[in-house]
């Protein structure tokens, strides 16, 4: 539950604005990594992925929850990156995402097998 702060702008169509800056504050860090590090950056990828699936708009095709079944279905990184790794004072970064990610896929349970299909055929392609 996100309190409601006003004057922030929505970033996201689909995500209340607070929730949207909150995502932004929690990857800052890794946007700025991202171009110098493909860890950092395969990491990004998987939050952007978890946070746009998380908030997908009604009819919207579903690529997101599709490039999530490899991360963490198949537990390959997409990107053929090596080990994500961050350096956080609490929380793990790494630690910290793929447990979201993991919360959004099961989110999406009653559309696995059609996901995982559409995933493998990426993956293939």
């Amino acid at each position: 539950m996100l309190a409601v702060v006003p004057g922030l702008a929505g970033t996201h169509p689909h995500a209340c604005p607070s929730c949207a800056a909150l995502f932004e504050v929690t990857v800052r860090g890794l946007r700025e990594e991202a171009g110098q590090d493909v860890q950092t950056a395969a990491l990004l990828q998987l939050a952007t992925d978890a946070y746009d699936a998380q908030h997908l708009g009604p009819g919207e095709p579903a690529a997101t929850p599709v490039r999530l079944c490899p991360w963490l279905v198949r537990d390959a990184d997409p990107r053929r990156a090596a080990e994500l790794a961050a350096d956080l004072d609490v929380v793990d970064l790494p630690t910290l995402v793929r447990a979201w990610a993991d919360a959004v896929w099961t989110d999406w349970a009653p559309a696995h097998a059609t996901l995982r299909s559409a995933a493998d055929a990426a993956l293939t392609s």
